[in-house]
């Protein structure tokens, strides 16, 4: 008997995991919540799977209509490929979409035993073991198709992944704009009411998984700078992850006692966004971060380390501000120039809202669903963005100036 499925184009979605343990969300678990149920919207019959077990922020995709599968494998069990080629077979899956490392490894095997396309989407550039580089390597062929959120990810994903360049494109984030934009001041000044945040405050955030990479030490090296010229600025550090317990030691060691707040996880990030009044975003490595775009989306100045998807995105100095990785001082100078310079403030949030509106989560929506199209017909997908080293090596090259002038431009502005 037919239902009302048959029609529909069958895709199976696999990632690694839902989000870290302890119940810590991170970019990609906001990436599924946002994109994922958009996708049934599409006449598309989405089945969802993670390799390890489930995660306390799944309600919250379960509530979109979205009903994943958890294997509850461990992080080196083989037996997730068996678990993913049966969810194939079972649901006559057309198209494989995976993500994460140990996703993609997994699905690429089974989508070639059960003879079903895949696509790889490529999120950061996390360094790996070399055994497992060499896993990836050798299956890379058999994606059918490679996504990458940023030319840095994708550049890292042909030179140390073996993915074809032919065979690939740079798909950025797509985030909601009508939903962020509409969250009231208000929210804000309730959020830094419960935190016991003043309206005099000068108040910088970061936002995202309290780990090494996202550079949280640095800025709290940087804020002794900050504090030294702005005694009422606060630092708001929204999140929570492996760090959180080594960050508020730092916080005692540097004599910053008070003047930092820890607010955990969140759900809902906007009313944070609303409160911040910059942005700091110090990665040593970076993809393309939703935070990045939700802070540009909200209006708000961001400050950020010169790497990947974040150089890629931010014009120093015309949409955001950028600083040497890594570099307290350099990261506390930029923050002084912001909090000090309205002018500078009002040039980078009308210059980010201008880039933002380029990253429209339909748009997004809408590439994704014609890739699936043309795979489950058996047609070559047309690139949109393919990657091009020329491109590639004016991209080091501006960044590589940025950086040199970051301290002449600060003075300027």
């Amino acid at each position: 008997m037919e239902t009302d499925t048959d029609h529909k184009l069958r895709v199976l979605f696999v990632s690694d995991h839902f989000g870290h343990a302890g119940g810590v969300i991170h970019g990609a678990t906001r990436y599924f919540l946002t994109v994922l149920p958009r996708l049934l919207q599409r006449d598309i019959d989405l089945h969802v799977a993670f390799l390890r077990g489930e995660h306390p922020a799944s309600e919250q995709i379960k509530r979109k209509g979205i009903q994943p599968v958890f294997f509850g494998r461990s992080k080196k069990n083989p037996m997730s490929v068996l678990d993913v080629y049966r969810l194939i077979r079972r649901e006559r899956i057309q198209v494989i979409h995976c993500a994460g490392m140990k996703g993609i490894l997994a699905s690429r095997i089974a989508g070639r035993l059960a003879g079903v396309p895949v696509v790889s989407h490529l999120h950061d550039c996390e360094p790996l073991s070399i055994a497992f580089e060499k896993m990836l390597r050798w299956t890379s062929r058999f994606s059918s198709w490679n996504l990458s959120v940023s030319k840095d990810v994708a550049e890292h994903g042909t030179f140390k992944l073996g993915i074809n360049p032919t065979r690939s494109e740079i798909l950025h984030n797509g985030i909601v704009l009508d939903e962020l934009q509409s969250t009231p001041q208000e929210a804000g000044k309730r959020c830094r009411e419960s935190l016991g945040l003043l309206p005099d405050n000068k108040v910088i955030g970061i936002v995202g998984r309290l780990a090494a990479v996202k550079g949280h030490d640095t800025l709290l090296r940087a804020m002794p700078g900050v504090l030294a010229k702005f005694r009422s600025a606060r630092l708001m550090i929204v999140g929570e992850g492996e760090e959180h317990g080594r960050l508020n030691q730092r916080v005692h060691e540097l004599g910053l006692y008070g003047y930092v707040t820890f607010t955990g996880q969140v759900q809902d990030v906007c009313p944070y966004l609303r409160a911040i009044d910059v942005v700091a975003m110090p990665s040593l490595r970076e993809g393309l971060p939703y935070s990045l775009l939700e802070a540009m989306a909200m209006d708000k100045p961001v400050v950020a380390s010169a790497v990947g998807g974040l150089a890629e995105t931010i014009n120093h100095c015309e949409n955001g501000v950028l600083f040497r990785p890594n570099d307290a001082q350099a990261l506390s100078e930029a923050l002084i120039s912001v909090l000090s310079d309205p002018l500078l403030t009002q040039t980078i949030t009308h210059g980010a809202h201008e880039t933002v509106s380029h990253y429209d989560i339909e748009r997004h929506i809408d590439r994704i669903a014609s890739i699936y199209r043309a795979l489950a017909a058996g047609e070559a997908v047309m690139p949109v963005e393919a990657l091009n080293s020329d491109e590639s090596d004016k991209s080091r090259q501006l960044i590589s100036q940025t950086l040199q002038t970051d301290k002449s431009s600060l003075e300027r502005v």
